[in-house]
């Protein structure tokens, strides 16, 4: 006798052990950079006669300023952060470790910058704390770029949505959220290091419970993110577009972008995603050709941002500054 339950319990199996195997990350990656290729393949006409005069050169050039600032202002933060988990690190120069390691994240993988700064951390503090400090450090520019999302428009509902995601950090969800991120991103330090993934999870019994609200850290990222949308409001104003549209709306969908551009993509520093996000949101609203300009010339500005900010202290002992 035909058995129809078992025949599709079967199929619901073999299906879900097909998409289990599927990288999502790069599946997302992937289909933005198929949308945005047709984009530019559309309006490829257009964007050869976009022409970038000494004025575009001066906006690019305020954009570079902004976005270098930016990354500044985020070590600052996450020394702040290292201050607030109660970790004594004098020893050590925080800002420089992570000027020096973000350029790492543009390597393949995009986990490089975070092992480099938990081998140098490790030494001076013990591996939970290292590690502690590097999870919740994306939550923090995570909780910062949901701060501006509302300002879209005025929904309330939005506006209660995105601002108590600063919920996180109180003591009792900042536990709880810990023990995840340490359970499900073990490997990234397990396979780098020689701690074993058991004594890794075990450890997260450990986290003090005497945490303080991180305000001054919170506060700090979410100037690092009003920075780094300098930068690309510089680059929108370049070609002429920024009038065009408020720019609440803007910073939304910049904050938006970001926001995915940081938690989905395969490819290094969310590109393609955060591209795609802005064309998506603002396609409607602005000139085509002239925005797909602006995110390209951006992808630039925050490129050279990120080796420049990185060649700081390299200079500096050059010049012994």
């Amino acid at each position: 006798m035909f058995d129809f339950k078992k025949v599709l319990l079967e199929r619901n199996t073999f299906v879900f052990s097909i998409l289990s195997r599927i990288n999502i990350k790069l599946l997302v990656t992937l289909i933005c950079f198929a949308f945005l290729g047709n984009s530019i393949f559309a309006n490829f006409d257009s964007l050869s006669n976009q022409v970038i005069t000494s004025d575009e050169i001066l906006w690019l050039l305020l954009g570079i300023v902004f976005s270098f600032l930016s990354i500044i202002i985020n070590a600052y933060a996450w020394k702040f952060l290292i201050d607030n988990i109660g970790c004594d690190v004098n020893n050590l120069n925080i800002v420089k470790i992570f000027l020096a390691t973000n350029i790492y994240k543009y390597l393949p993988g995009g986990i490089w910058h975070f092992v480099s700064r938990y081998n140098t951390l490790r030494l001076e503090i013990s591996n939970e704390k290292s590690i502690e400090s590097i999870l919740l450090e994306p939550i923090l520019m995570l909780v910062a770029g949901f701060f501006f999302i509302p300002f879209r428009g005025f929904n309330i509902s939005i506006y209660i949505l995105c601002w108590s995601s600063t919920l996180v950090f109180l003591p009792v969800f900042r536990q709880f959220l810990i023990k995840k991120l340490k359970a499900m991103k073990a490997t990234i330090f397990t396979n780098n290091d020689n701690i074993k993934h058991r004594n890794l999870a075990l450890s997260s019994q450990n986290i003090s419970t005497r945490m303080f609200y991180p305000y001054k850290p919170l506060f700090v990222e979410i100037i690092f993110i009003l920075s780094r949308f300098l930068g690309f409001l510089c680059c929108i104003n370049a070609f002429s577009i920024g009038s065009l549209i408020s720019l609440g709306e803007l910073i939304s969908s910049f904050s938006l972008g970001w926001i995915i551009g940081l938690i989905v993509p395969a490819a290094p520093g969310g590109l393609g995603v955060f591209e795609s996000v802005i064309l998506f949101a603002l396609g409607a609203h602005l000139p085509e050709a002239p925005l797909l300009a602006s995110l390209i010339c951006y992808r630039f500005v925050s490129t050279i941002s990120d080796v420049f900010a990185s060649l700081i202290y390299p200079v500096k002992r050059l010049f012994k500054v």
